[in-house]
C-alpha cells in the first residue's frame, strides 16, 4: 500500500476530557511541526468552517483531538456536508473522557503519547501498510422529525443508569480515564445483580431488523456499535450473520447474568448466551427500536418519544497506530 500523502489536518477541541488539563502542551508540541494545519473548535458551529478549511488546502489525512463525541459530530459532518471530495484518511487521537473510538481504530496510548506519535509518522515516510481499518458510522433517527446524528456507540437499558452514575459520581471528581469506564461499568453491574431500582429499571424496547417483523423485550442491557471493541477492550457482540452494525441485547430476567455477562464482554461466547436465557446478537445494516425513554449516543443522552432508525454509513478509512 502506497504512504498517505497530501497535507495533513488536525481538528482539536480543548472542552474534551484529558485536553481540559493538556491542551496548552499539546498545542506547542503540535505548532513545532508547520505541516499540520491545526484547527481549533469551542463549540459545534465551528466545526463545519473548520472542515471547509482543511478541505480548501486539499487535506488528504484529518486527525481528530478529542472525545467520541467530538469525533462522532466531525465525521457526522463530513458525512453530510461532504466539504471533501473524497473522505480523507482518519486519525483518532485520545482527547476525550471516554475514548471507545480510538481505542479500537486510532491511536492508543496516552493522548501526550499518541500526539508525539502521530506528529512523527505525519513528518516521515506515513506508510500505511496493515495500519488502516475501515468502520462505518450509526447515522441515528431519534422519532423521525430531528435531523440524524452520528456515532460509534449507542446504548438503552442499564447502560443509561451507569452513564449518569458515571457522570454524577465518578467524572464529576476528576476521573477521566479507562478505569473510571471500568468503576462505572463495574458498579452497574453490581447495581443489577442486587436488583438496585438504581441500576435495573425494565425498558420496553420492539426491535426490527432490516425489514423482519418487531418483536417486544424487556430489556435489560441494549448495545449497539460498528466498532470492533469498545472501552477497556469489551466486545460483547458474537453475530456471525451480515451487516454492518452489531447489536446485543439483554433481556429483564436473562438467567446467570453476572457470569454470562463477563464472559460475553471478554469476547468469549458463553453457551448460556442464546435467546432461550434472554440473550441475543444480531448483525445488521438498518435497526429500528420502538420505545420510550433514552438511549446513549457516544455519551450524549437523547430523549426519545417513539423510533430510533439505526443504519450504516458508508465506511471511512482509519489510521492504526
Amino acid at each position: 500500500m502506497r504512504p498517505a500523502a497530501g497535507p495533513v489536518g488536525l481538528i482539536s477541541n480543548p472542552s474534551s476530557g484529558h485536553n481540559r488539563d493538556q491542551f496548552e502542551d499539546i498545542r506547542s508540541q503540535i505548532e513545532q511541526h508547520r505541516g499540520i494545519h491545526h484547527c481549533i473548535t469551542h463549540r459545534a458551529a465551528d466545526i463545519r468552517p473548520a472542515l471547509q478549511e482543511l478541505a480548501d488546502l486539499n487535506v488528504q489525512i484529518l486527525a481528530i483531538n478529542g472525545g467520541d463525541g467530538t469525533v462522532a459530530a466531525i465525521l457526522g459532518e463530513l458525512l453530510e456536508a461532504r466539504p471533501f471530495a473524497t473522505p480523507p484518511l482518519i486519525a483518532l487521537l485520545p482527547g476525550g473522557t471516554a475514548n471507545m473510538s480510538a481505542g479500537d481504530i486510532g491511536l492508543r496510548g496516552s493522548l501526550s503519547k499518541a500526539v508525539t506519535h502521530f506528529c512523527q509518522w505525519s513528518e516521515g515516510s506515513r506508510q500505511t501498510a496493515n495500519k488502516i481499518s475501515q468502520r462505518a458510522m450509526l447515522r441515528v433517527v431519534v422519532d423521525t422529525v430531528q435531523p440524524p446524528r452520528y456515532g460509534m456507540f449507542l446504548g438503552g437499558g442499564a447502560v443509561i443508569q451507569g452513564t449518569e452514575y458515571a457522570h454524577k459520581e465518578i467524572h464529576s471528581r476528576g476521573l477521566r480515564d479507562d478505569f473510571s469506564l471500568a468503576l462505572g461499568t463495574l458498579r452497574t453491574v453490581w447495581g443489577v445483580i442486587r436488583n438496585d431500582p438504581a441500576f435495573n429499571q425494565q425498558v420496553g424496547i420492539t426491535l426490527s431488523l432490516e425489514d423482519s417483523n418487531p418483536t417486544q423485550y424487556s430489556t435489560l442491557i441494549l448495545a449497539v456499535s460498528t466498532l470492533q471493541r469498545l472501552a477497556f477492550g469489551m466486545q460483547p457482540f458474537w453475530s456471525k450473520e451480515p451487516g454492518g452494525i452489531r447489536l446485543t441485547l439483554m433481556e429483564q430476567g436473562c438467567t446467570r447474568f453476572a457470569r454470562t455477562f463477563f464472559s460475553i464482554v471478554r469476547g468469549r461466547h458463553s453457551r448460556n448466551a442464546v435467546p432461550a436465557s434472554g440473550y441475543h446478537s444480531h448483525n445488521a445494516d438498518r435497526i429500528t427500536l420502538e420505545m420510550d425513554g433514552k438511549v446513549n449516543l457516544d455519551g450524549e443522552l437523547l430523549e426519545v418519544a417513539h423510533t430510533v432508525t439505526i443504519s450504516a454509513s458508508e465506511p471511512l478509512r482509519f489510521l492504526r497506530l
